[in-house]
């Protein structure tokens, strides 16, 4: 198909390695490249993996040794916690796997030249090693959606499950998604369809690190120099000079203007949406429901993830739930129905479009290949997967057992079911299985989408949609129903691209497995040590709307009162007729989003249509509702220097400095961040304060933020 073609290319560009032919033009003779790409095919799989994945293979290579013991232990602890602490962060971002394979890769070279020779130091630090550090680590990295569930029931339902309870509940919902990946490694990690295109940038830069000639002491030398200097400027926005986080010389023009505020203001969390710039017109759809007062807009705060009464204070959801946290009817009926602020409720609108525009988009334009693959690899290991030279090779080494994934499986289901009665949750034994099996099912297809197109998108708020039905009335009982429905899909995806890794880097099964295990395990249990500690310290900063400028609970406010919406009011709040009715009929929008694309193309296709992707379009609609939003500009302008300028203009520095420049920055932000949030910022306690000056403004008596926007008016 066209728009394969022109991804295959476009990809491999930015790999730096020798693109596949250029597709031919509309009426040109295609045999010959068609001929080039089945030949490659036939041989490896799709081109750009036959031209990035070697093929070569040492088994002598050692793998669980000291250093990966150390590295992993170290890299994977600091993944969990900081991850965790982004989540409470006014910007939840997420520790990139760029970060740990660098960091790992310097640490593993200075433990080469340092340990003495033998059992500690068995030889030159491999790739084999360094590939199984970064999986460890990456593995731990990501916020457990367990320790969102846990803070909702701590913070509003004052109900503390417990620390046995609270391990048992993240490892058993992290773990047995990994249950389900190893089930469908036949049809989702051995063939050649499943080629995982988001893993080929990480095969790309392993071999460059330790095969590659043309990385060189100067490049090291300029990661150090970025690491440094980021690391030490990191404190000056972050602490000392807070204004500089987002500057705007419109409210620095106009310092009395809300409406200045919404639309440029953003260095305060959900105080605006950041712009700097009016030439991107779609950003000025937020305004515009707030203005016309879709919703009732104008009766709640422009960005908000909470729930409110009509007249704009924040719901008590208490009143409407008896002691069991079902929904009362006749208390709701008294107390009335809750509201959103209309942009949250536009960002649940895009979303939902966004999930189902995903699934036609790929039915769209990846059909053949999807049927194709299904065909070829029905059943257990089919012909597809016999002739994948990387599988081939890969049967030297001994593979995990099936019956391993079905223990780890059997083990976690029997656990979540002990903690859902025990943790006094309510859910029952069949919701939970019904949950099990949706998640089967939906690891079964949004794995087949992420594996033979690299692009998949959150369900959650589907599962939850399909728990409000089957178990209504209910949020807490919903919030469990969606950890297991959709987390486990999450974590089942994040399995099956590291078991593809393996296979391409030829990392034997068995090790694959149990770093896996040991980073999910670590991962889990910093996830819920810094999650304690963090609303223990941070209680009444998380329950507010806004939050400050080092702290926020909005990613935690948003789970609840999607918990509340869907769960206890969902046919109130979205039925037919309903304030909110058309956040539900966004799934039905969303299918037919891509098709006029689609169909354009065929008619028009030197027009490119086919490269709009409707489902990012939508994901991204609605991106400037929450948090901090004063970078994006900055995000947008960096991004067509580096991705445009510097890779059309200067390649030479793109390729070789651009992606080391990226690994600076993040991992000396990371560690700075790490840093300041135990010794300034409160995570541990400690808090640490600032003069006030122009560049850290006092705003406890205004409405504006730090960029001084609407700051001359009174709060």
């Amino acid at each position: 198909m066209a728009g394969e073609k022109a991804d295959e290319k476009m990809v491999a560009e930015l790999l730096d390695v020798e693109a596949p032919a250029a597709a031919p033009a509309a009426g040109d003779d295609d045999s010959s490249y068609d001929k080039l790409m089945n030949e490659a095919s036939d041989v490896r799989g799709y081109g750009m993996v036959a031209r990035i994945v070697s093929t070569e293979d040492d088994p002598s290579l050692p793998l669980f040794t000291f250093r990966y013991f150390v590295l992993s232990l170290i890299l994977a602890a600091f993944g969990g916690i900081l991850g965790q602490i982004y989540y409470f962060k006014p910007q939840t971002l997420t520790i990139s796997a760029l970060f740990h394979l660098l960091l790992a890769y310097i640490g593993g070279k200075f433990m080469a030249l340092v340990l003495p020779k033998g059992i500690l130091n068995p030889g030159p630090f491999n790739i084999k090693e360094h590939v199984l550090i970064v999986i460890t680590a990456s593995t731990a990295s990501s916020s457990a959606l367990a320790t969102e569930l846990i803070a909702v029931e701590n913070l509003y339902y004052n109900k503390d499950l417990g620390y046995v309870v609270s391990v048992l509940l993240i490892l058993s919902s992290q773990l047995i998604g990994y249950g389900i990946a190893g089930v469908f490694r036949n049809l989702l990690v051995y063939p050649t369809h499943s080629y995982y295109p988001s893993s080929l940038s990480n095969v790309s830069l392993f071999n460059t690190l330790h095969h590659s000639k043309h990385f060189t002491n100067d490049m090291l030398r300029f990661f150090g120099i970025v690491f440094v200097i980021i690391f030490f400027w990191e404190w000056i926005p972050e602490f000392v000079a807070p204004t500089l986080v987002g500057i705007s010389i419109f409210c620095l023009a106009k310092r009395d203007s809300v409406l200045f505020m919404y639309l440029f203001g953003g260095t305060n969390n959900n105080e605006g949406m950041g712009m700097f710039s009016i030439c991107f017109d779609w950003l000025f759809i937020m305004p515009g429901l707030y203005y016309a007062n879709i919703w009732s807009a104008q009766n709640f705060p422009f960005i908000a993830q909470d729930l409110f009464f009509f007249n704009g204070s924040v719901y008590d959801q208490t009143l409407i739930l008896d002691e069991n946290n079902n929904l009362n009817a006749t208390a709701l009926e008294e107390v009335g129905q809750p509201y959103f602020a209309a942009t949250w409720a536009m960002q649940l609108l895009s979303t939902n479009a966004s999930i189902t525009a995903a699934i036609a988009h790929t039915l769209l334009w990846n059909y053949q290949e999807i049927f194709g693959a299904f065909n070829s690899a029905f059943g257990a290991k089919g012909k597809d997967t016999e002739e994948d030279v990387h599988y081939t090779i890969m049967q030297k080494y001994k593979e995990v057992p099936q019956w391993w994934y079905v223990i780890i499986l059997g083990l976690t289901f029997v656990v979540a079911l002990i903690v859902l009665y025990v943790g006094g949750t309510g859910l029952e034994w069949w919701a939970f299985i019904v949950s099990f099996l949706i998640a089967s099912l939906m690891v079964a297809t949004m794995g087949f989408l992420y594996a033979t197109t690299g692009f998949t998108v959150s369900t959650q708020t589907l599962v939850q949609l399909i728990g409000s039905y089957i178990r209504p009335g209910s949020p807490v009982k919903n919030m469990y129903f969606t950890l297991y429905g959709y987390n486990t899909v999450s974590q089942a995806l994040a399995l099956l691209s590291d078991l593809k890794l393996g296979q391409y880097m030829k990392i034997p099964p068995r090790a694959v497995f149990w770093s896996q295990i040991g980073g999910a395990v670590i991962g889990g249990i910093m996830n819920y040590i810094i999650t304690v500690s963090i609303i223990n310290n941070q209680r009444d900063v998380l329950l507010s709307v806004d939050g400050n400028l080092q702290w926020s609970g909005q990613n935690v406010q948003a789970f609840n009162s999607l918990a509340i919406s869907w769960g206890a009011l969902g046919q109130d709040m979205f039925g037919a007729g309903s304030e909110y009715e058309w956040v539900a009929y966004a799934f039905l929008i969303g299918f037919a989003c891509p098709v006029p694309f689609y169909v354009l193309h065929r008619f028009f296709p030197k027009a490119r249509f086919d490269l709009v992707n409707t489902s990012i379009i939508l994901w991204y609609a609605s991106y400037l509702t929450v948090g901090i939003n004063s970078s994006v500009f900055v995000w947008m302008v960096i991004g067509v220097v580096s991705q445009y300028y510097m890779r059309i203009y200067r390649p030479t520095w793109f390729n070789k400095y651009n992606y080391l420049l990226a690994a600076g920055l993040d991992a000396g932000t990371q560690v700075a961040v790490f840093i300041m949030a135990f010794t300034l910022m409160g995570a541990a306690g400690v808090t640490g304060t600032m003069p006030n000056y122009f560049l850290n403004p006092d705003i406890s008596n205004s409405t504006g933020g730090l960029d001084y926007c609407a700051i001359d008016i009174p709060a």
